[in-house]
C-alpha cells in the first residue's frame, strides 16, 4: 500500500489529470447508462446545435434546453410567490375593512353618549345586512334611516373609518331640542326640524308647550302627535328667523288643530292653525306686530290661521 501511494506520488502530473478525467468519464458513461433501460424511450438531445421537438420536456437536455427550463421553474415560483403575498394582502385588507368592533362617538364632545343603545343598534343593522359590514359597501343613508327610528335622537350617523384592527368607528350627530312638551310621564322633546324624540343630552328647551285642549295626552292621539310636536318646532325655529323669539306654545280649549304662540316682549299671542303651512303663518304673524307696533295698538290676540290675512282683538 505505502508502495503504490509513493508509486502514485511519483506520476507526472498529466498522467494524474488523465486517470481523473478517466474516473468523471467512467461516472458520467454509468449516469448515462442508467438513461438506456429495456423498454424506455429516450427523447431530446445533448447537443447545443441539435433541437428535438422534446427538447425542453426530454430525458436528454442540452445545456440551452437546461437554462431554459431553470428560467421557466425560476418564472412558476415567481408567479407563485406573487399570487401567494396579492392573497396575503387581500385578506389583510379585508380584515382591516371589516366591521367586527364598534366605536360610538358623538360630534359634540361634551355629550356623554349611551354607547350601549347605539352599538346595539348599530349590530342590528348589520345583522339585517352582513354584507354591509364591509365599510366599502356600507349605504350610510339606509343606515341613518334605520336608526333614525330606533334611536330618534340620532340626527345623523357618519362612518368615520377604521378605529383598529377590525373595528369602525361611528360619529353621532344628536339632536338638540327647541321645545319640550311633558305628556303623562314621558317628556317629548322637538328639535328644528320638527323631529320628535324622547332623548334629551343637552339643556332643556326654553320653549314649553302647554295644553288647555281639556283632551287627555296620550301618545297617539291628535293633540300628541308627531305632526303637531313637528309643527310647534318649525314655529319655534322660522320665528327666530324672523328675529322673534317664542316664549311659550298654548293648545287653547275645545281644539286641537290650532295653536297659541306668545312672543316675547308682546302680551298677546297669535294664533296658528296646523292646517296651514307653518312658514306663511309665521310671515304673516310677523307683519302683522310690525303693523301693531307702528301703531302702538296691544290687542288681545292677532289671528294668522288665514292665508293672506291677519286679525286681531
Amino acid at each position: 500500500m505505502v508502495r503504490w501511494k509513493k508509486r502514485k506520488a511519483e506520476l507526472p502530473r498529466r498522467r494524474q489529470l488523465s486517470d481523473e478525467r478517466i474516473a468523471e468519464e467512467t461516472r458520467q458513461s454509468a449516469a448515462g447508462r442508467a438513461l438506456f433501460k429495456r423498454n424506455r424511450t429516450l427523447t431530446g438531445s445533448l447537443s447545443s446545435s441539435v433541437s428535438s421537438a422534446t427538447e425542453l420536456s426530454g430525458d436528454l437536455r442540452s445545456p440551452r434546453a437546461h437554462v431554459h427550463h431553470l428560467v421557466a421553474h425560476r418564472r412558476r415560483l415567481g408567479s407563485i410567490f406573487t399570487m401567494t403575498l396579492l392573497a396575503i394582502i387581500f385578506l389583510t385588507w379585508l380584515l382591516y375593512e371589516f366591521t367586527a368592533g364598534i366605536q360610538v362617538t358623538p360630534v359634540d364632545s361634551s355629550v356623554v353618549l349611551q354607547q350601549d343603545r347605539y352599538k346595539k343598534a348599530l349590530d342590528d343593522y348589520f345583522s339585517i345586512h352582513p354584507i354591509e359590514r364591509l365599510r366599502p359597501l356600507l349605504n350610510e343613508s339606509q343606515l341613518n334611516e334605520y336608526v333614525g327610528k330606533v334611536a330618534p335622537e340620532v340626527a345623523s350617523l357618519h362612518a368615520a373609518g377604521a378605529a383598529g384592527f377590525a373595528t369602525s368607528q361611528f360619529d353621532i350627530n344628536l339632536r338638540k331640542p327647541v321645545a319640550g312638551w311633558l305628556i303623562g310621564a314621558t317628556q317629548y322633546y322637538v328639535d328644528d326640524k320638527g323631529i320628535a324624540f324622547q332623548l334629551n343630552y343637552f339643556d332643556q328647551p326654553a320653549v314649553k308647550i302647554s295644553d288647555q285642549s281639556g283632551v287627555p295626552q296620550t301618545v297617539g292621539t291628535a293633540v300628541a302627535s308627531s305632526r303637531f310636536l313637528g309643527f310647534v318646532g318649525r314655529a319655534v325655529v322660522i320665528a327666530h328667523d324672523y328675529s322673534m323669539t317664542v316664549e311659550q306654545a298654548v293648545i287653547p280649549a275645545g281644539t286641537t288643530r290650532q295653536v297659541e304662540l306668545k312672543i316675547a316682549g308682546h302680551s298677546y299671542p297669535a294664533k296658528l292653525s296646523l292646517d296651514r303651512p307653518v312658514g306663511e303663518q309665521i310671515e304673516d304673524m310677523q307683519r302683522a306686530i310690525a303693523y301693531l307696533d307702528s301703531k302702538k295698538v296691544s290687542p288681545r290676540y292677532i289671528d294668522v290661521r288665514v292665508s293672506g290675512k291677519a286679525y286681531y282683538q
